[in-house]
């Protein structure tokens, strides 16, 4: 391939796709807004994602509060790409107390950023509301949140960017939002609610060797029901086993817990049966939907 050395000078677009077809190099495209509109009096069709991202003061949604939410509408189609995106809405929220010196080190946010400010309850609500599902990365964080903050808005069906879809499959070895960008050839500057919607966006629509997105797979995967096994009173000496075999422990339950599939889930009891508790009971388990999965459990 022969470039015009004044293009690649003045097109840096040019220079980037030959970069990419060169073995040794890979390029990383800065994140910029999705913005697509389907022609004009089309019907979109498809279903109606809404991509959110919150910071907050804190990991603990009982003690801490929302300090900034973005939240983005997009339409997809039966291939699981998005062919249509709605305005970006973000809003600051003052909290209580101070925003600790380590949240601002991270986010950026300074309680400056933040006085006076609230989320516009009734339009946040509506968006939650008039979407099909909500996605976020790792929303077993977000989803408590919102949930806690807008609770009209609560028990939508949630997908999980993180947990809805096999990464390790996928050869991912790190699984952070930025992480997966990379590989999927974009970066962008992380830890502001309304950046990671768009970056969660270019994630949930890159293609997959199948035909199909990220996206796709995560609508699979997530629309299916699935088991909340607890392993209730689990002896103290069974945590390494436990953390084994993807149990995750919830310290404000103090509880080990495993979510598995309609088609695993009597091995699985009949494992903690024999395992934790000696064949004398079962653990406790209960079927969920993706209008529960992800929620604050009670």
């Amino acid at each position: 391939m022969t470039l015009d050395p004044v293009a690649v000078l003045v097109d840096p677009e040019v220079l980037a796709r030959a970069l990419d077809r060169h073995p040794e190099y890979r390029v990383l495209r800065r994140v910029r807004g999705m913005d697509r509109r389907l022609p004009h009096g089309a019907h979109p069709g498809g279903l109606v994602g809404l991509a959110l991202d919150t910071e907050t003061t804190g990991r603990d949604h009982v003690r801490h509060e929302i300090i900034e939410v973005a939240m983005r509408r997009f339409v997809v189609d039966d291939l699981g790409r998005i062919v249509e995106t709605g305005r970006m809405r973000s809003w600051f929220e003052q909290p209580r107390e101070p925003i600790p010196a380590v949240i601002t080190r991270v986010t950026g946010l300074t309680d400056a950023d933040v006085a006076g400010r609230s989320i516009a309850d009734g339009e946040a609500t509506a968006l939650l509301l008039n979407s099909d599902f909500v996605v976020a990365h790792n929303s077993s964080f977000d989803r408590p949140f919102v949930e806690k903050r807008l609770p009209l808005g609560a028990g939508r069906p949630w997908l999980c960017s993180l947990r809805d879809m096999d990464w390790d499959e996928q050869g991912a070895d790190w699984k952070d939002l930025s992480a997966l960008l990379c590989r999927a050839g974009w970066v962008y500057d992380a830890h502001r609610a309304a950046t990671d919607v768009e970056a969660l966006l270019r994630l949930l629509d890159h293609p997959l060797d199948d035909g199909g997105t990220v996206l796709r797979r995560l609508l699979r995967n997530g629309a299916r029901p699935s088991w909340i096994v607890d392993a209730v009173d689990a002896p103290f000496s069974a945590r390494e086993v436990l953390r084994d075999r993807g149990y995750r422990w919830d310290a404000r339950l103090k509880l080990w817990s495993a979510e598995v599939s309609d088609e695993a889930v009597e091995g699985e009891i009949a494992w903690a049966r024999m395992m934790l508790y000696g064949g004398r009971r079962d653990p406790a388990a209960r079927r969920i939907d993706w209008a529960e999965r992800y929620a604050a459990r009670t």
